[in-house]
């Protein structure tokens, strides 16, 4: 079956609406880029993103959440060709229902500047594509609780820097057993808060 009738035989589309804490400077502009390209990548599966721009403090119990952040708070260091760095551009604490990616992170991946010390330098529209995959996946980890990865897929372990930033999204595709269950993730969500 193909994931584009999927919708059709699923019925009417989902939206979602989830709240976004951006905790770093970011062009406007580029976080609409960012969200667009995470709603893009589910809409094959009749699911739509609304995403709420929220200021201020992330909220104590908010039912899902996003956070922007520039790196993560405490590095988890692994292993390198030249030296020791933390490679997670994203996290998904399950229990939490939180989302947190990281913008330095993402762009060091992008430019694969990994040994520098000064800020990666990354053109925005193409750091809007790679936050906006990264973003993605994490929200694949939150809607199918899943802690590990798959073989294939939006859900795979890692992405080439090709693949983050490439024209084509093929790689980033969720199968349609995956998006079946992201779409009942979303319904049990919206059911529970209802």
């Amino acid at each position: 079956m193909h994931a584009a009738i999927l919708p059709l035989l699923l019925g009417s589309s989902l939206l979602v609406e989830l709240p976004i804490y951006v905790g770093v400077e970011l062009d406007p502009v580029t976080l609409e880029r960012v969200l667009a390209e995470t709603d893009r990548l589910f809409q094959a599966g009749g699911i739509r993103f609304r995403f709420r721009p929220t200021p201020g403090e992330l909220s104590s119990s908010p039912r899902v959440s996003i956070v922007v952040l520039p790196r993560p708070e405490k590095a988890v260091v692994s292993g390198c060709s030249r030296n020791l760095h933390d490679h997670r551009l994203g996290h998904t604490h399950l229990g939490a229902r939180r989302v947190t990616l990281w913008t330095e992170q993402v762009a060091r991946a992008v430019e694969g500047s990994w040994d520098r010390k000064d800020p990666p330098r990354v053109d925005e529209a193409v750091l809007a594509t790679a936050l906006g995959r990264v973003l993605a996946h994490e929200l694949g980890h939150l809607f199918l609780r899943l802690n590990g990865h798959r073989e294939n897929g939006l859900m795979k372990q890692s992405f080439s820097h090709r693949a983050l930033v490439g024209k084509s999204d093929r790689a980033f595709r969720l199968s349609e057993e995956d998006l079946e269950r992201v779409r009942a993730a979303i319904t049990r969500l919206q059911a529970a808060n209802d």
